[in-house]
């Protein structure tokens, strides 16, 4: 018996060294609501390595007021949100042919190529922020920067958010963490909070040219989640149904009963 328990301890070592992880959870609505799935930690570094396989969103260059970006290569992005008990993870891809930075800085950073995150920790949906409500501005010219102090704009809580930026071959990419406490937000299965993702494009180094968002009511409505969290859309935290995945893609078995 101890033998047999001896083996299988090693093969568990070797299965968990030689898989990646997978998340089954099941996909929101776009603009509506996003699963978000939960508890999942990831580090800060700006690559999605150790990302698992989530929903990732969409938002085109027709998502947004006029005038729009020409293209998607001209102004997208792509996000997805994983959480653990402190912090909600977000990752942001954007695609940006015309990179601006340190034009405008601090509380004006929305006038250069950044993205912006809307939480509202109580979900309340008033017609003016409250005590947890905010918006979080996240600069490109946070590149290279102290990840765990990064420069930001906006207005409301979220002075923990840490975020790491680096450029890409087509844009940037945004690896942030948004500490729950700051919002009052306990995470947990079936918890909703007010969420929205927008970015905000630079072409010719003077003020804003492009600003996209993900929520269909500001889209339907017109933009105004900056001082309304009427206009956010929602995140639902979702406990995730973790699963080994072999380097081969191939379901293998549930980490439960791994861990039996």
């Amino acid at each position: 018996m101890r033998f047999s328990i001896a083996i299988l301890a090693v093969f568990s070592v070797f299965y968990l060294a030689t898989s990646v992880p997978a998340i089954i959870v099941p996909a929101g609505e776009s603009g509506v609501v996003y699963n978000c799935a939960y508890p999942f930690t990831v580090a800060l570094d700006g690559s999605f390595v150790d990302w698992p396989d989530v929903t990732w969103e969409k938002v085109d260059s027709t998502m947004g007021w006029s005038p729009l970006p020409p293209s998607d290569a001209d102004g997208s992005l792509e996000f997805a949100c994983v959480a653990d008990n402190d912090y909600l993870y977000v990752g942001i891809l954007v695609k940006d042919d015309m990179k601006v930075v340190d034009e405008n800085v601090g509380g004006d950073v929305w006038q250069d190529d950044s993205a912006e995150l809307y939480i509202d920790g109580g979900n309340e949906k008033a017609a003016a922020y409250d005590a947890n409500d905010a918006q979080i501005t996240i600069g490109r010219d946070n590149v290279g920067g102290d990840i765990n102090k990064p420069k930001m704009g906006g207005s409301g809580p979220g002075s923990a958010t840490k975020a790491a930026v680096v450029d890409t071959s087509d844009g940037y990419a945004i690896e942030a963490a948004v500490k729950l406490a700051d919002f009052g937000i306990k995470a947990g299965d079936g918890k909703v909070i007010g969420f929205n993702v927008q970015l905000n494009d630079d072409d010719d180094k003077d003020g804003r040219d492009h600003k996209l968002a993900w929520s269909k009511v500001e889209l339907v409505t017109g933009e105004g989640s900056w001082n309304n969290p009427q206009m956010f859309a929602e995140l639902k935290f979702v406990l995730a149904n973790l699963t080994a995945v072999s380097s081969n893609g191939k379901l293998a078995t549930t980490w439960s009963s791994l861990k039996k």
